[in-house]
């Protein structure tokens, strides 16, 4: 056996894989400073008037935003926000076209068109909440039939001297065909969203953002 110079055995060197050595040194950097943060949340898309938005069972055009009088009964004229969209029913059943969730009052996940109207950018308040209608040929009413675009007027009921913002924005949904639960398996279009741990409030998922000047127009 052969000794070193000074009588002492040489030791082999230890070696540390330079992975597991930089594993380490992450997992201590990450630590310092506060642990694993969370991937920012994707924004929902943002479009522009007269992009159509695939809401999944439906496809969607917001046209104009118009602050807007009409005549009334008795010589009277009544003041109005209008949203106008053109919505085109890509499912296979006539559906309602619903109304917008109330501010401030939660969720549902709904089968109806309106329901996907999230919320908007400032909020509207009138008395009773806005109308929402389909017009057809000149015939107003509240259905939806599949493989046809038809307009959809979403209107808000103004005073005479309200101030009307310039711009109105909108959060808008979409639709996903599923089950509407464990025991009844028949699938519906129903609006995508989830519910915190499972069971906490219904929270819609926002698809996409837009944003309509709001011009003024005749009846």
């Amino acid at each position: 056996m052969t000794s070193s110079p000074n009588g002492a055995r040489r030791r082999r060197p230890v070696l540390v894989p330079v992975a597991s050595a930089l594993a380490v040194v992450g997992i201590g950097v990450t630590a310092a400073f506060g642990g694993f943060a969370e991937a920012p949340e994707k924004p929902p898309a943002t479009v522009s008037p007269g992009d159509t938005i695939d809401q999944g069972q439906f496809h969607t055009q917001f046209i104009k935003a118009i602050d807007t009088t009409e005549k009334g009964d008795f010589g009277t004229t009544k003041r109005y926000l209008e949203l106008v969209l053109k919505v085109a029913n890509m499912g296979k059943e006539t559906t309602s076209v619903g109304v917008m969730p109330e501010p401030g009052k939660g969720f549902s996940q709904s089968t109806t068109f309106a329901s996907s109207l999230l919320r908007t950018r400032p909020e509207i308040k009138t008395k009773y909440g806005p109308q929402v209608s389909v017009l057809s040929l000149g015939v107003e009413s509240h259905q939806l039939h599949p493989g046809i675009t038809t307009t959809v007027v979403v209107k808000y009921d103004l005073e005479p001297t309200a101030t009307v913002p310039p711009e109105i924005s909108l959060d808008v949904g979409s639709f996903e065909y599923d089950k509407i639960g464990l025991r009844d398996q028949t699938h519906y279009w129903l609006l995508k969203g989830e519910r915190k741990d499972g069971e906490g409030p219904f929270e819609p998922e926002v698809t996409a953002r837009i944003t309509l000047p709001v011009r003024k127009e005749s009846a």
